[in-house]
């Protein structure tokens, strides 16, 4: 038999009705206990620098929630709600930490306080977040409570004499060699030269000037001429050359060292040879047989040919004579010209001259009748 059925038998307790009614009541306040529960617990999300949680939590006031999850708030947290606020189910409480950070500006160091979570936050506090400036870490990094350092550049107006030409401009670089390398889009070379030195930091209006030296390896193909094959020739007069076979060149690649001083060539040192064309030499007869004795340029015989064809040892005129002192056909002959050329004009100088003392010692000179005597030869 059940507890409750012996309770409420037909042999009950005259106080039976009286125990039922105290039992409703607890059952009250059972189920009223309960509702109160559930609407007391709560979700809220923290946002501690940015960073997101979601808290299941009986609390409502928002220092408790805070402290609950290991944040205590201090002097210059920024807390919204403020820390004596409570909250409701689904609101969020955002703490903003206090940070101590070193701004170094253009080389100037100072500390400064900040609520702000990222880099970007902190810049903008100060005037600083322009994009105009150079800032040396990401701006959306956060800021760390611990604190730290963060470097800004500022725009600065330099004058670049660079290779000869010369550049303006405004832009936040922290050195000479920053600045140089991106208002001219050419970074300075290990090689070049600049001042101030690279290292420098910019100031304001200041002149730098660039020397560009550079050193590269240049080749090129150069022609080999090769010493000419030369055959004695006894049939021919001595200084005179006839080609046989005209040969081939050679060929080779030849490197040099080459240096210039903004752009131009100050230094060319051969760096090395290879010959991939051995060529063919060329092969010439040379004239043995002795011929006429030289005669100095200046002479009475160049005198006398300027006179009589202007100096043109080769001229052929059309009129039967030929050659600088124009002989004719017959006398050059009688005197033995054959033994140089068929004709005066196809003979050298000094060849026609030989032929021209043995027709003056025959004849005189009235042999040139009009131009001896205006040279005052006779």
């Amino acid at each position: 038999m059940s507890v409750l059925k012996s309770i409420h038998g037909a042999h009950a307790h005259p106080h039976a009705p009286k125990f039922r009614l105290a039992v409703g009541g607890v059952l009250t306040t059972l189920v009223a206990g309960g509702v109160m529960g559930v609407a007391a617990h709560k979700t809220v999300t923290l946002d501690v620098d940015g960073k997101l949680m979601k808290v299941s939590t009986m609390s409502s006031g928002v220092k408790e929630i805070l402290e609950s999850q290991g944040y205590a708030p201090g002097e210059g947290d920024l807390v919204t709600p403020s820390v004596s606020s409570s909250v409701d189910d689904g609101e969020t409480i955002v703490m903003h930490r206090l940070k101590t950070l070193t701004l170094d500006v253009d080389g100037q160091k100072r500390e400064v306080k900040t609520t702000g979570v990222t880099v970007e936050d902190a810049l903008a506090q100060y005037n600083l977040a322009s994009y105009d400036n150079e800032v040396e870490a990401p701006r959306d990094e956060t800021l760390p409570v611990a604190g730290g350092e963060v470097n800004v550049v500022r725009p600065k107006t330099v004058t670049i004499h660079d290779a000869g030409g010369v550049v303006k401009k405004s832009l936040a670089a922290k050195t000479v060699g920053d600045f140089v390398a991106e208002a001219t889009g050419t970074p300075l070379a290990d090689t070049d030269k600049v001042s101030p030195a690279a290292d420098t930091p910019v100031t304001d209006g200041m002149n730098v000037t660039v020397t560009r030296i550079h050193t590269d390896r240049q080749t090129y193909i150069q022609p080999i001429e090769l010493p000419a094959h030369e055959i004695k020739d006894p049939t021919m007069t001595q200084g005179t050359r006839t080609m046989v076979d005209p040969g081939k060149p050679g060929a080779k690649f030849v490197s040099y060292e080459v240096t210039t001083v903004n752009g131009d060539v100050t230094k060319r040192v051969p760096d090395g040879e290879f010959i991939f064309e051995t060529g063919v030499a060329p092969t010439v007869r040379i004239g043995t047989k002795p011929g006429p004795p030289a005669v100095p340029d200046g002479s009475v015989w160049d005198r006398l040919a300027q006179c009589e064809s202007t100096g043109n040892w080769a001229i052929n005129s059309g009129n039967g004579f030929y050659g600088g002192i124009q002989f004719d056909q017959n006398t050059w002959d009688r005197w033995g010209g054959q033994q140089y050329a068929a004709r005066p004009d196809l003979a050298s100088r000094e060849e026609q001259i030989a032929i021209a003392e043995k027709t003056l010692a025959a004849q005189g000179w009235g042999a040139w009748p009009a131009c001896s005597s205006s040279l005052g030869l006779r």
